[in-house]
């Protein structure tokens, strides 16, 4: 069973908001399910994310003019987030 099922078997929603886990009714969430969603935060990110569409690797090759090509790592991202992310330092960045 994927973590996900928990929360939808008990009624509730899920959905990633940002760099956030959104969970709705959270007023009927119980302590129970609030240290469950607490304990698998990430894996319930990733199976959220995974089902949009759009690639994301958690590991991106990043290329600097004047600078050996490195792996920049991070939490699971589109390309578009993992080339903002390496633009943010280096204007001119690319990423693969």
């Amino acid at each position: 069973m994927r973590v996900i099922d928990y929360l939808h078997d008990r009624g509730f929603c899920a959905q990633v908001v940002g760099n956030r886990l959104s969970v709705s009714p959270s007023s009927r969430l119980t302590q129970e399910e609030r240290r469950y969603i607490k304990l698998h935060r990430l894996e319930l990110m990733v199976e959220i994310v995974a089902n949009d569409g759009e690639a994301r690797r958690s590991h991106w090759t990043v290329f600097v003019a004047g600078y050996s090509p490195f792996t920049m790592i991070d939490e699971p991202m589109t390309h578009t987030e993992a080339l903002a992310e390496a633009r943010m330092l280096w204007p001119d960045a690319k990423v693969e």
